[in-house]
């Protein structure tokens, strides 16, 4: 089944559950979920077909635009440091090889290049522009590197100290979690996570963040895998936890579940973020982050969250493929959204915003890479009823219905 209607099925869903929660004022709403109930796949096929008459209406084939004469008149200057950018990166693939370690601290080395040249944000800022506005035209090395040097700016810039854990789901990894030596297949992505977070926070690396690792029930012993990894290295800031354990022990968060059997990530996740809360964190300083466990999301991007969490009135901040800055990366290299993905986006969003304008206008919130305050988690964690791959939703609605 599509992933994109299928998904919009379990918006309804969550319509459903919480629709007493959104008050009166929901008739388009409720419109909107009898739609989508109704709506088959053959309907949502011919749906999507019709689709690009309708956002074509009233557009010329050339967009009228106005300009800031003395920001045309830098563009023709040039510029030395975007000159050593563009030399350093010149014979980079377009695309990179993710489980490849020196392509790794290449783009960490290119990142440190990128904050020497450009000390400020409003520079970088320029520059995260400049290479989104043409994803194909630059290397993916240029696209990881300039975000992660935002990152690192922004972290070193937050006023007040926290303390980040990050929380993995594991499932079937046994051979994504060795090296390339052991396994072809292999990520080594215990390794590369805390090298990419120890790059984030160099000097001050010791404390700053842990890393938890959760065995959803894996039956290739994937917990036992990273344990031997997490012993060997002789990582301290590094566990694992087998949810078969919250299950056995009757912990709150594992309700619902009879057997590991009942997880499909979302058990292990939530499991992962219920021990992060309740270790000896000051929870006014703790951020938990949780990402995927392969090495998609290069988590040293984490001050980009962290950022947007700095507001005392934000408790959540997401990652983005789709939204303005954002950049989605294939194995061909860094590219836009295909029309294909782009027209399931579009109604998907527009379903989402007719039945949980809660969320609010972010377009991306199954991406992996998410961070939360844990007052918010504290407050809802035992409230989620969803164990599944798609229980990011339900998190992210009691979150902002709870504040």
């Amino acid at each position: 089944m599509d992933t994109y209607f299928k998904m919009m099925k379990r918006m309804v869903d969550l319509y459903d559950q919480y629709r007493h929660q959104f008050g009166d004022h929901m008739e388009n709403g409720d419109r909107v979920a009898s739609f989508i109930r109704n709506l088959d796949l053959s309907g949502y096929n011919r749906l999507l077909t019709g689709l690009p008459a309708l956002l074509s209406q009233d557009q010329g084939a050339i967009p009228r635009y106005e300009f800031d004469l003395d920001t045309l008149t830098r563009l023709t200057r040039p510029d030395e440091r975007w000159a050593k950018i563009q030399e350093k990166v010149a014979t980079a693939p377009a695309s990179m090889d993710l489980t490849d370690s020196d392509q790794s601290l290449q783009t960490f080395e290119l990142a440190d290049l990128l904050l020497d040249l450009h000390p400020t944000e409003d520079e970088l800022t320029e520059i995260e522009a400049r290479t989104a506005a043409e994803p194909q035209k630059h290397p993916t090395i240029l696209h990881l590197a300039v975000k992660l040097a935002l990152s690192k700016m922004h972290l070193n810039t937050l006023a007040t100290q926290t303390h980040l854990t990050v929380v993995v789901a594991m499932f079937k990894e046994h051979n994504r979690i060795q090296s390339k030596k052991v396994h072809p297949a292999g990520e080594d992505f215990i390794r590369r996570k805390v090298a990419e977070l120890n790059w984030l926070y160099g000097p001050r690396a010791d404390g700053s963040f842990d890393l938890i690792f959760v065995d959803d029930g894996c039956p290739e012993n994937s917990g036992l895998i990273a344990a031997d990894i997490i012993e060997e290295e002789g990582y301290d800031n590094v566990r694992i936890l087998f949810l078969e354990q919250a299950i056995v022990s009757g912990s709150p968060i594992a309700k619902g579940l009879k057997s590991t059997d009942d997880s499909q990530k979302g058990g292990a996740i939530q499991y992962g973020l219920w021990e992060a809360i309740h270790k000896p964190w000051n929870q006014n300083e703790l951020i938990v982050l949780y990402t995927d466990a392969d090495l998609s999301t290069n988590i040293g991007q984490a001050g980009l969250l962290l950022k947007q969490l700095a507001d005392t009135n934000t408790m959540c901040a997401l990652g983005s493929r789709y939204d303005p800055g954002g950049i989605y990366c294939s194995p061909s290299g860094a590219r836009g959204l295909s029309e294909h993905d782009k027209l399931r986006l579009i109604f998907r969003n527009y379903v989402r915003a007719g039945l949980l304008p809660q969320l609010g206008p972010g377009v991306d919130t199954q991406c992996g890479f998410k961070a939360i305050k844990a007052e918010a988690l504290a407050a809802t964690l035992e409230k989620l009823v969803d164990k599944g791959s798609s229980f990011d939703m339900e998190l992210l609605l009691l979150i902002t219905l709870h504040y």
